[in-house]
């Protein structure tokens, strides 16, 4: 009776131990598979250039990484040399102002003319009278018909001695309109004189606004320049201007470079869907370039940052001919890193991980005390590609000797195997 029962356990042992085996074999493929998935999770990685010994560094995102990257940049990891990731915080790249403004009333009190030129004195009209007047901007009421004049401006404290501030142009076109002058600082001046130089026409300027501008930044702006390929296609009484952005930079700025002069066209700006963007200020680009009139606008701001891989520029040519365009320029935001160096480089910055969710880290939290300390800027090397994102061609190998007809067999022998045990276990009749 004992020799059966140490024979049942001898072929129960003799089952578990080749199912054992069985699975470590299973899960020594899944593992190796695993390992292999998780070196090959990230397709490009740079080395980082640290070049102080500080104790924060940051370093700014290249075109290469924004045409690797995941869109909103959720991927990004810095290692160091144990394959660790390291915290770091990211600046959003582009500037958020909130814009303040004040305006004051004024009242023409004198209007002379003196060589040929027109003096208008304006009294400004104080909002308190214990708070002092503050401006950095005049807004004058121009004339109907179309002109263009040189205009010199002074400023005084009491009306009889003046001062000089700036020089500037006022005009009207049946396109175009300049009826305010940048001061360029902030001034007290109760009383502002413009001389409108060479008016014979006896031009009339009845009211002037004095303005207030500030604006308050909210973040810090990172930009660079580059010069994008383009295609240029005409379309009836449009010009198109196709603009490559593959990389997906953030363009904030597109300038245009044309041998014409004299001209002005408006514009409208569309993403590779068709869809419009938004721009600032009117809708213009134009150049005047006569003996006493140089004015021009070549720049169109984007309202925000445009990351579409393409960008038409749509010109209104209307009956005229069409613009040469000999080239385009861009400014693009770019995004900054900044991380602690724990003695333990060299990093590494991975990207390109599809997978990958954005990371959270404590260090976020500290940013506008890091910023008050000593911020080394780095920089990064040239990409390297990993192998998933390069695959070698390999020569052909025998079916067999593949890993999963390799699994697929020994699992079927091994449950012949474990068939066979069950059977001789059976007790005979």
């Amino acid at each position: 009776m004992r020799t059966k029962v140490s024979k049942r356990i001898q072929r129960v042992s003799v089952i578990l131990a080749v199912m054992l085996l069985l699975l470590a074999l299973v899960s020594r493929d899944v593992i190796v598979v695993a390992e292999k998935e998780q070196e090959q999770e990230w397709r490009f990685w740079k080395g980082i250039e640290i070049q102080s010994s500080v104790r924060y560094h940051s370093l700014f995102l290249d075109e290469e990484v924004y045409a690797g990257a995941s869109e909103d940049l959720r991927d990004l990891r810095i290692v160091n040399q144990k394959g660790q990731y390291v915290p770091y915080y990211m600046d959003s790249g582009y500037e958020q102002a909130k814009e303040n403004s004040k305006s004051y009333s004024s009242s023409l009190i004198r209007t002379a003319t003196k060589d040929g030129n027109t003096l208008l004195d304006y009294k400004v009209t104080r909002v308190a009278d214990n708070v002092d007047i503050q401006g950095n901007l005049l807004s004058v009421e121009l004339p109907e018909e179309s002109f263009l004049k040189h205009i010199k401006v002074y400023g005084s404290y009491d009306g009889s001695q003046w001062e000089f501030v700036d020089q500037s142009d006022l005009y009207r076109t049946d396109q175009m309109v300049k009826d305010r002058i940048d001061l360029g600082s902030e001034y007290k001046y109760e009383y502002y004189r413009l001389s409108v130089l060479n008016n014979k026409e006896k031009l009339a300027f009845p009211s002037m606004q004095l303005i207030h501008n500030t604006q308050e930044r909210e973040w810090l702006v990172h930009t660079k320049r580059g010069k994008p390929s383009f295609e240029v296609k005409q379309k009836d009484k449009f010009t198109q201007i196709i603009l490559n952005n593959e990389n997906r930079l953030q363009i904030t700025e597109l300038q245009l470079f044309s041998e014409r002069t004299n001209y002005n066209r408006s514009f409208e700006v569309y993403d590779d869907q068709g869809v419009r963007i938004e721009t600032v200020g009117a809708q213009e680009i134009y150049q005047l370039d006569f003996k006493d009139v140089q004015i021009k606008n070549h720049m169109i701001t984007a309202v925000e940052p445009i990351r579409s891989p393409f960008i038409t520029i749509e010109i209104n040519n209307r009956d005229d001919l069409p613009l040469d365009i000999a080239g385009f320029g861009i400014a693009y935001a770019v995004d900054r890193l900044v991380f602690e160096d724990t003695a333990e480089g060299p990093y590494k910055l991975l990207y390109g991980n599809t997978l990958s969710t954005k990371p959270e880290y404590d260090i976020v939290n500290f940013k506008s005390h890091i910023e008050q300390e000593d911020v080394a800027l780095g920089k990064l090397n040239i990409q390297v590609k990993s192998s998933v994102a390069t695959p070698t061609k390999e020569d052909p190998v025998w079916w067999l000797q593949q890993k999963v007809w390799f699994n697929g067999i020994v699992i079927l022998v091994s449950i012949l195997l474990v068939g066979l045990l069950v059977k001789k276990m059976k007790p005979k009749p």
